[in-house]
């Protein structure tokens, strides 16, 4: 697998890291959407008053572009109130203000000091909301006292609460009874219940409300999926990518286990070749001198077996007769041997026979019988008929050389004494 994958996701960290904490910087502290209720298309701007319940208050919009109205507030009637109204939409269709978080409100107000007025953001909603009676519709509220001609609130919009009397006039259930501001359709600036009798002017020179572009739930929602995925796609990647590494070092290893598997395979076909007569499959001298460094004290009996005449062989048949004959002469030994020799060519057509825990008596009768089957073998080659002579000795305790010296003293005697025989040194 590539490995440019991982590099560019471990590359991409830090400047997604950094566009993360700008892009909270500025949702934190960055321009806010604005939504100004004054230059709405469609805005409805009414003026209402106690006149409704046969009160003697009179409100009338100001002419001119600036909304307003101008209140002549009269005690005549037990709540006396006016008010201006700004409709957004039809109440089914109101504005989803709950994604906002303030609301500015910048008013000029003539007339008696101090003042009480109330700002009501009217919800719809069907569970409550009845089509023949406008004042069905959630009244969320909040009150406010001016003593200045002028004034400009910043006003949050968790302030905002159900007017109690509406509660209580509609008996909404408790569950019902918080603040929702959800399909806001008006907007409304009233006199409050302690305001002085008289009249007023009011102008209305800022509206609007004020929120994130993005409600801050499902920004750092946002930003909490985004980084998990990303960390999901680290995470796979850094999987594949181990998944890879590992399959390329078991590959790695495997090949380097076929390689040494090999070599060992070579070294050991090389030491047989070192240790063993090509011809025969004997041990060759060498061989057979690691074995004998090998032994030790270890109790033995040593053979010395000499082909009769060889040298007729090679010079009247030929060196590739002789070479069969040295073969058909390692077969017919080994036949007689068990697992306690070990045959070695120690040079020409002489050999070695070290028989491990043979005493003597016992080397001298293998000796015998090897003479004694090599005298009757009848598939030499070239028909030719072959013997050999034997010398042999026992280790008595005494340096391994003594014995094989003892060994080849005993070989020559059989050869002086006639051949095709065996001695012991």
């Amino acid at each position: 697998m590539p490995s440019f994958g991982p590099l560019l996701i471990d590359r991409l960290f830090w400047p997604l890291l950094l566009l993360t904490l700008l892009g909270i910087a500025l949702f934190e502290y960055g321009p806010e959407r604005e939504l100004n209720m004054l230059t709405r298309d469609r805005l409805v701007i009414s003026a209402l008053d106690d006149g409704i319940h046969k009160g003697s208050s009179r409100a009338r919009l100001l002419p001119g572009e600036q909304p307003g109205i101008d209140c002549d507030l009269r005690d005549s009637y037990r709540y006396p109130f006016c008010e201006i109204i700004f409709t957004l939409s039809e109440p089914e269709q109101g504005l989803d203000l709950s994604g906002f978080s303030r609301m500015t409100l910048a008013i000029s107000v003539d007339g008696p000091t101090p003042q009480e007025w109330r700002i009501y953001l009217r919800n719809y909603d069907p569970s409550y909301s009845r089509p023949d009676d406008p004042v069905s519709h959630k009244v969320n509220e909040v009150l406010f006292r001016n003593h200045k001609p002028e004034l400009h609130l910043e006003i949050p919009l968790k302030v905002f609460s159900p007017a109690t009397w509406w509660i209580q006039d509609y008996r909404i259930p408790l569950l019902q009874q918080g603040p929702d501001l959800s399909r806001i359709f008006a907007v409304e600036l009233a006199s409050g219940a302690e305001m002085p009798m008289g009249e007023y002017r009011l102008r209305v020179e800022k509206l609007s409300f004020y929120g994130p572009w993005l409600a801050a739930g499902l920004f750092y929602r946002g930003l909490l999926a985004f980084w998990l995925g990303y960390g999901l796609l680290v995470f796979l990647m850094q999987h594949l990518l181990l998944r890879d590494k590992l399959r390329r070092a078991r590959a790695a290893w495997l090949q380097a286990e076929q390689r040494n598997q090999t070599l060992s395979e070579q070294s050991r076909r090389s030491e047989m070749e070192a240790r063993y007569d090509p011809l025969t499959g004997a041990l060759n001298r060498l061989g057979g001198q690691t074995l004998l460094s090998e032994l030790g004290d270890m109790p033995l009996s040593v053979i010395y077996l000499d082909l009769d005449h060889f040298k007729r062989v090679n010079d009247n048949h030929g060196h590739a007769i002789g070479d069969e004959v040295l073969k058909h002469l390692v077969s017919e030994v080994l036949v007689c041997c068990d697992s306690l020799c070990r045959l070695i060519r120690w040079g020409g057509e002489e050999f070695i026979l070290i028989c491990l825990h043979y005493e003597e008596a016992r080397a001298r009768t293998l000796a015998e019988r090897i003479r004694l089957a090599l005298a009757a073998y009848d598939n030499w080659p070239a028909s030719l008929s072959i013997t050999a002579s034997f010398g042999v000795a026992e280790r008595r305790g005494d340096p391994l050389e003594q014995a094989l010296v003892r060994a080849d003293d005993a070989l020559y005697r059989a050869k002086e004494r006639g051949r095709n025989r065996v001695e012991v040194g």
